[in-house]
């Protein structure tokens, strides 16, 4: 999209969002200047939200350089174009103004769905630059206070140009001709007086642990934009590592938080902090939140903020365990004995697949956003990405995939409430990945599991700087030694079975021996071979075994040569053929399994699957049955 091609509208309004900042204010004046000065158009800058701008930079920057922004709370609607600066129609954080036309020009990574005019650039580090270049497109000239604007937008969003890293971002910085009277100024002048008074007088009163190194700073009433300068200023002591500034109103507990260690998400966090009190958001290094003074008192009485924010800090690092993928040797990766999981077997189910090489060209990094949380990985050709029945994303390989699972050409559409994205990081644009998934059929893959008994952060080998989250009662998966992953407890239970294949109960659990009572059952021997429905699953036999009845009308088949050790003929019926007999007393190890399992017979026979309660039976090594726990009680009888 070119500015030129917006000059259809006579009408235009140019919306800067909420609480504005140094970029949207200089974007949004560069498209000023254009509209207006170039073509007299009916020309509208303003921005909406719960207050005015009152940060002594911006309210400096827009006096020095008569920037002609309006702050306008109860626009309800446009009848031209609008044009949103720095920031995307319909997003939290920009006041809702109807409009029948609607362009956006931004530099942050696409949150919904766009409008035909658009113009989305998320690699450079300012809108600033992105105005810039559309002007250099129009060859409009820039003078010194327009230069100004932008370069100041460019350095507040880049952190002082520390965090440039596009080289059109440096040009621009190198090209403008800036006022540097004015811009020094307003470098010089990001707090008020009395906001000097907080920070210093605050700072000097911090309360720091220096066990886990985080640091707590009070403040009175203020901007919530001085308490995220506060704990800004506070990252930059040595020995903190994450930190909270808060300040108290009559009716609510503002706080903002900061971290730059891994091991913490500032959302995360934040959502501990608020939990059950108030409500809060953010991103992985910067966050903030809101507590209701009401909820604080009825649950805190009058305990002190700072000891809450404490306590409930300490909670929350004493609340997970830590697993990185990278680093097994680690104290907490030697306590997993991964020989101690019990294996499991993944249920056959209809997923989702999408081929990486149908929407990228190639190696790209991404990011998936699942159930579990978001997880990088470096995607090429060979990369499958699966989608499971919750939404839940991962990768795998092509050959892998190929071997697996069956794939058809239906569309993979299950009723979500979220349906997963994916993130090109170089395009800066979101894929909503159903629209491109089609069915896949898979099952029958062996994996070690085991319940979370306490919350864990885990670090996969995907994606070694940002953690997934695992609460208690969900699942920690292996599928190789370190490769690594959560599931949530109400996903486990619909994919995953517990898998005794192979296993020798009698070595290994608590078990029983039992013995079959001396109940006759009518027995037939197979003419043929064949496939016997059992309520335990379907069971193949051969020509010659022998077909059994029990008491609730149960069927099961048992080999010739087995049958005939260890089954007796009653009087009435000659050995070999067709009528009642009775099990001799042979003991058999007997366990009773808390969940839904499954064992895979040997020969190929089939596969059992039992429910909660029922009963693992093991005649000899790898030789099982499976018994409902209703007939267990009325046929078997424990001895020990």
């Amino acid at each position: 999209m070119r500015l030129s091609d917006l000059l259809l509208y006579d009408s235009i309004a140019i919306q800067c969002h909420n609480n504005p900042d140094a970029d949207t204010l200089a974007a949004g004046y560069g498209l000023y200047r254009y509209f207006q000065t170039s073509h007299k158009k009916n020309i509208k800058f303003f921005y909406g939200g719960p207050a005015m701008v009152t940060k002594p930079n911006l309210t400096g920057m827009i006096e020095a350089l008569n920037i002609p922004v309006q702050y306008e709370p109860d626009m309800k609607e446009w009848p031209g174009l609008l044009v949103t600066a720095d920031c995307q129609y319909g997003s939290g954080n920009v006041m809702c103004v109807k409009a029948p036309h609607v362009a956006v020009i931004d530099h942050h990574i696409q949150e919904g769905n766009l409008p035909p005019l658009c113009d989305l650039r998320p690699a450079l580090g300012s809108c600033a630059t992105q105005v810039w270049l559309l002007l250099r497109e129009e060859l409009f000239p820039i003078d010194a206070a327009l230069a100004t604007a932008l370069y100041y937008g460019l350095f507040c969003d880049t952190n002082n140009f520390a965090e440039v890293c596009h080289p059109l971002d440096y040009d621009m910085r190198d090209m403008l001709r800036v006022d540097e009277h004015i811009l020094k100024r307003l470098k010089h002048s990001n707090l008020s007086l009395s906001d000097l008074d907080i920070v210093s007088s605050v700072l000097r009163k911090n309360h720091y642990d220096p066990y886990s190194r985080f640091m707590i700073i009070g403040a009175p009433p203020c901007d919530p934009n001085l308490l995220g300068f506060v704990s800004d200023l506070a990252m930059q002591v040595d020995v903190v590592d994450f930190a909270v500034a808060y300040s108290v109103a009559r009716e609510r507990i503002k706080f903002s938080v900061r971290t730059a260690v891994r091991e913490i998400k500032a959302s995360d966090l934040t959502a501990w902090l608020v939990k059950d009190v108030g409500w809060g958001g953010g991103h992985r290094e910067k966050a903030g939140g809101v507590i209701s003074t009401i909820k604080y008192a009825a649950r805190f009485g009058k305990r002190r903020p700072t000891d809450f924010f404490d306590k409930r800090i300490k909670d929350y690092l004493n609340s997970y365990e830590i697993i990185d993928c990278a680093d097994l040797s680690t104290p907490l990766g030697q306590r997993l004995d991964m020989n101690a999981m019990k294996k499991y077997r993944k249920l056959p189910v209809r997923l989702g697949f999408v081929h990486c090489r149908d929407l990228f060209e190639k190696r790209t990094k991404l990011q998936i956003r699942m159930l579990e949380g978001d997880v990088d990985i470096m995607a090429d050709e060979d990369t499958v990405l699966m989608i499971g029945i919750r939404g839940e994303v991962y990768p795998m390989k092509r050959a892998k995939f190929n071997e697996g699972y069956a794939t058809t050409d239906e569309s993979f559409s299950p009723n979500l409430s979220y349906p997963p994205t994916i993130l090109d990081h170089d395009a800066g644009t979101r894929i909503p990945l159903l629209e491109y998934a089609k069915v896949c059929v898979g099952g029958g893959d062996q994996v070690s599991a085991m319940r979370l008994k306490n919350g864990t952060k885990l670090f996969t080998r995907w994606d070694p700087e940002n953690y997934l989250l695992g609460n208690p009662n969900d699942w920690l998966i292996k599928r190789s030694f370190d490769d690594l992953y959560l599931v949530t407890a109400d996903v486990f239970r619909e994919l995953y079975i517990r898998d005794f294949t192979g296993e020798d109960i009698a070595a290994g659990y608590d078990c029983r021996r039992a013995i079959k009572k001396d109940i006759p059952v009518p027995v037939t021997f197979a003419f043929e071979d064949g496939v016997l429905q059992t309520r335990e699953g379907l069971i193949a036999y051969r020509k010659g075994d022998a077909l059994l009845r029990g008491s609730e009308n149960e069927s099961w088949p048992v080999s010739f040569e087995h049958f005939s050790e260890t089954y007796t003929p009653m009087p009435d019926t000659t050995p070999g053929s067709n009528g009642k007999y009775s099990k001799r007393a042979f003991p058999t190890f007997a366990l009773q399994v808390d969940e839904p399992f499954m064992v895979e017979l040997s020969s190929n026979k089939g596969m059992l699957q039992g429910e909660a309660n029922d009963w693992l039976l093991q005649y000899e090594p790898n030789n099982y049955g499976i018994v409902a726990h209703e007939i267990f009680e009325t046929t078997y009888r424990v001895v020990n």
